[in-house]
């Protein structure tokens, strides 16, 4: 049963009258503090807003308020301005000292202009006098809380902007870096090159950045330069004109006259013939292309994006590949991990892999625990490619919501046994190799080993075929010969 006193700090609306969110129709609850040291007003107020659909926690004092707030989180604090041993404002600076996401709003019987003035600039959300009008509380409520709510939807928007850069996704700090690179090169009108293993997910980076950047409204173009002979991708780039070839019975544009105010992916470069670089050269330098056939420079405005798993240097190193045109590509070069490299990414993105999939399927689908446990367990040797694969055959075999363990198509003995360090080593020695393109020489001196060394635990890893014939004694290095064994985990090779 309420007080006169707590009946008399309230003005109710001469009928029921409920305020609505005008976009969603009707209201939408919220967590509540409320802060009110008149007992009866304090259980009428609470009893009004719960009827509203809000979940409501009353207290008396300050220090209470202060407890409740440390010990879970709110949507709103609605809190008497007097209170014992403090004021409503001290509350306030509290809250916003310690960057709670709450929004708070006070009500007195004693305020005055200054006082509501110094609320708002201390970042209230509202100031209300009593005896409070139910019905301009119920939507100063509303309107508070949905600012809330507006507010944490940016920061998840922010947070989510952080994990992702178009449809690659991540958190690990590779994926973070690679990110910050990304948006460098959306923001200007440099050629960038793409580096990264097959599966890592080049061509999204590259798309990423043409919707991010000024030629967005311009189309985005791929061609995989080792796909076609050489005679049919220089016509695919530069075009042709009638009768430069049997065959040609019209003109056509190359694409990098079709992608006009876009931008061209120049997938796997590293396998571009040497007559085709010769005209991508031109084009990078002069901006222009020279149709097959034709006497005449066409100009272009594109934008090139480069992109291969290759190693660039050494197929410098071996005359296939034109330094001249590596410099010219190399204005940006972005590195893509492999997914070896970024394991922590494995729970965000294979939900992100599988939610795409999922809908595709017309499906709802989750991953069982033991099945993520057993995806991080893999050596991904596809990268991203692979485990999209994966969880498509799993998604097609499961029964049911849930993919276990058992649905995924991987090795019998890959799951939650612990690697030994052999493993390490050669899961790490096949990432700087496949880094490298091959090259194994390069890769020794990245590992810091002697290049016999690299080749003999590759045979022994069934990495590389046995050669015909032992190596003769003298062709070996001195500091590479068999040494007293080393501590566990290192190769009698490397030094301990």
């Amino acid at each position: 049963m309420t007080g006169a006193r707590g009946a008399a700090m309230l003005r109710s609306p001469q009928k029921e009258t409920r305020v609505t969110d005008p976009r969603r129709g009707a209201r939408a609850p919220g967590r509540v503090l409320l802060v009110e040291d008149d007992r009866p007003l304090r259980e009428m107020l609470s009893e009004f807003l719960s009827s509203l659909g809000h979940e409501v926690d009353a207290v008396g004092t300050l220090d209470a308020a202060r407890g409740r707030l440390r010990a879970r989180s709110h949507d709103l604090v609605l809190t008497d301005l007097i209170l014992e041993r403090g004021t409503g404002l001290d509350l306030l600076r509290e809250v916003r000292e310690r960057d709670l996401p709450v929004e708070v709003v006070i009500m007195t019987g004693h305020g005055n202009v200054e006082t509501a003035v110094q609320a708002i600039r201390d970042g209230a959300y509202d100031f209300l006098t009593k005896p409070v009008d139910l019905r301009r509380l119920e939507f100063a409520v509303l309107k508070a809380l949905e600012k809330r709510r507006l507010e944490d939807h940016l920061r998840r928007l922010e947070a989510s902007s952080r994990d992702r850069f178009g449809e690659l996704v991540g958190v690990s700090a590779p994926m973070r870096a690679v990110f910050g690179l990304l948006d460098r090169a959306a923001r200007s009108d440099v050629d960038v090159l793409l580096v990264g293993p097959t599966g890592s997910g080049k061509e999204l980076a590259a798309r990423a950045i043409h919707e991010r950047s000024r030629r967005s409204a311009g189309p985005f173009l791929p061609v995989h330069c080792g796909a076609l002979a050489p005679e049919l991708l220089e016509s695919e780039l530069y075009g042709h004109v009638r009768g430069a070839f049997t065959g040609a019975e019209r003109s056509r544009d190359g694409l990098f006259v079709r992608a006009r105010g876009g931008t061209v992916l120049l997938d796997e470069i590293g396998a571009a013939p040497e007559r085709v670089q010769v005209g991508l050269l031109r084009v990078l330098q002069e901006r222009t292309v020279r149709p097959i056939g034709s006497t005449e420079d066409v100009p272009v405005d594109v934008r090139v994006i480069a992109a291969t798993h290759a190693d660039l240097d050494a197929r410098i190193e071996r005359g296939e590949f034109r330094q001249d045109l590596y410099y010219r590509l190399a204005a940006l070069v972005i590195e893509l991990p492999p997914l070896a490299a970024r394991r922590e990414d494995l729970p965000v993105l294979a939900a992100e892999i599988l939610g795409r999939l999922a809908a595709r399927h017309g499906r709802v689908v989750r991953l069982a625990p033991r099945a993520l446990e057993r995806l991080a367990h893999h050596d991904w040797p596809g990268n991203v490619r692979e485990l999209e694969h994966v969880l498509e055959q799993a998604l097609l075999a499961c029964r049911g919501g849930v993919i276990r363990a058992r649905d995924l198509p991987l090795p019998a003995d890959d799951g939650s046994a612990v690697r030994t360090l052999e493993e390490v080593e050669r899961e790490h020695v096949r990432h700087v190799l496949e880094r490298c393109g091959g090259n194994k020489l390069r890769a020794a001196r990245l590992l810091g080993v002697p290049r016999a060394t690299l080749y003999r635990k590759l045979v022994r890893w069934g990495l590389e075929p046995a050669a015909p014939s032992a190596p003769r004694a003298p062709d070996v290095p001195p500091d590479d010969r068999p040494r007293p064994a080393a501590p566990a985990g290192l190769g009698p090779d490397e030094p301990a």
